[in-house]
């Protein structure tokens, strides 16, 4: 584990907890080891930390090349474990770090919909994690986030950051294009059953 990443899960769980009473639950369903995919909905930048603080295991993240560009926040993210990737286009390189990380057994969080939701709703999902599991031969652990976009205004209105985590499921082999279509709408079934569980009262 890498310094600031350890730095970070030795003090964030408690200040997360302080700020924005965050709660975390079915942390179990994250296999103790082997290549994970936790496929999660995106409604903030701040998510890859949160659902990292969450977890017991090491992530790595894929993030937009432009956060790179700041060579100070780009380092301070690359210590964090997070993979540069080009929107818009196939990026070879990030796509064979992404299979990197799960071939050494590592997980791997990624935001099926690409891009952050403003509205909070869950938006088109993309089949590159679908992908990426079966070329892994990864665990896919689908998750949900809340909370999260409103972290300022929690320190005045107590919103609650909640992580759930759902049932594990294999992605399975390598397919056709139907297959990973198929294997993303399951993925994309089970976030929005989570998140409609954080919903709830």
């Amino acid at each position: 584990m890498r310094p600031l990443y350890l730095v970070a899960r030795l003090t964030l769980p408690a200040t997360t907890r302080l700020l924005w009473g965050m709660r975390s639950r079915g942390v179990d369903h994250v296999p103790a080891r082997g290549p994970v995919v936790i496929a999660c909905n995106h409604i903030s930048n701040w998510d890859p930390v949160l659902v990292g603080t969450a977890c017991r295991r090491e992530l790595h993240f894929l993030a937009k090349e432009e956060l790179f560009r700041n060579r100070l926040f780009g380092g301070l993210i690359r210590a964090v474990n997070a993979i540069p990737v080009r929107r818009g286009a196939l990026d070879r390189r990030a796509l064979a770090a992404a299979l990197d990380v799960l071939r050494r057994g590592g997980v791997l969080l990624m935001f099926p919909e690409g891009t952050r939701s403003r509205s909070g709703e869950l938006g088109e999902a993309k089949p590159g994690v679908s992908y990426i599991a079966s070329a892994g031969h990864a665990v896919i652990v689908p998750a949900a986030i809340s909370g999260s976009h409103q972290l300022a205004r929690a320190l005045v209105r107590r919103t609650r950051v909640r992580v759930v985590f759902g049932e594990p499921f294999e992605a399975g082999e390598a397919g056709s294009r139907e297959k990973y279509e198929a294997l993303t709408e399951r993925i994309m079934g089970a976030i929005g059953e989570l998140r409609r569980s954080l919903e709830a009262p």
